[in-house]
């Protein structure tokens, strides 16, 4: 299969029927244009990792579930304005990149992969973090840039794995005292927001850069 462009069906077939016989862990369809996913690819329930990338995903279908052994799933640059519920079930998943959809709330189904170490969300219009967020105790990595959010729930500050925050690009004006029960954190971007005040804490973190402040 070519590297980019319009899919071959043809070629397609023959590497679904190929990736079922040899039990293929990995599988891309980055830049196919596609509007949903083929179906067949929810029969190779071997894949630990599906890079659905610049595509124009507008729906996941429930069949999504089928991938049981699902680890990493990147379907950034789509449009995607929710996820079925039955995505819920990819319970093995540590890595899942949204950047670039239409999201303007988490999908319910997220907080339910109690396995996720890294969700990038970035570039969305959420407006809101649920204070369901907590449930996701193993995350080290959340990607929340270029949002729309106002204020942080204290349940965020209970993620006690979390390393790396990215907040760059929303409209936070303060952040809680709270953020120093992340005693994990060694990056916490929150450039391009009109803070007026930030915990004192905060400036202990690791390789901390002045210009992940910027206020204007």
């Amino acid at each position: 299969m070519s590297n980019y462009g319009e899919i071959d069906w043809d070629e397609f077939q023959k590497d679904v029927k190929q990736a079922k016989e040899e039990n293929w862990s990995s599988f891309s369809l980055l830049g196919r244009g596609l509007t949903e996913i083929p179906a067949e690819i929810f029969e190779i329930e071997s894949l630990s990792f599906l890079n659905l990338k610049y595509n124009r995903l507008k729906n996941i279908s429930t069949k999504i579930s089928w991938l049981t052994n699902l680890r990493y799933l990147e379907m950034d640059s789509n449009q995607l304005e929710t996820l079925p519920e039955s995505f819920a079930e990819l319970t093995n998943l540590k890595e899942l990149y949204l950047t670039r959809n239409e999201f303007t709330s988490i999908p319910s189904a997220i907080f339910k992969l109690k396995n996720l170490t890294d969700l990038d969300l970035s570039f969305n219009e959420i407006h809101e973090l649920p204070k369901d967020i907590s449930q996701l105790k193993k995350l080290e990595t959340l990607g929340l840039a270029d949002n729309k959010l106002k204020e942080l729930p204290e349940e965020l500050f209970e993620l006690s794995n979390l390393e790396d925050l990215f907040l760059e690009d929303n409209q936070l004006q303060e952040i809680s005292n709270s953020v120093c029960k992340l005693t994990n954190l060694e990056c916490i971007n929150l450039y391009e927001n009109p803070l007026i005040t930030i915990p004192d804490c905060i400036s202990n973190i690791t390789d901390l850069d002045e210009s992940f402040f910027n206020k204007e």
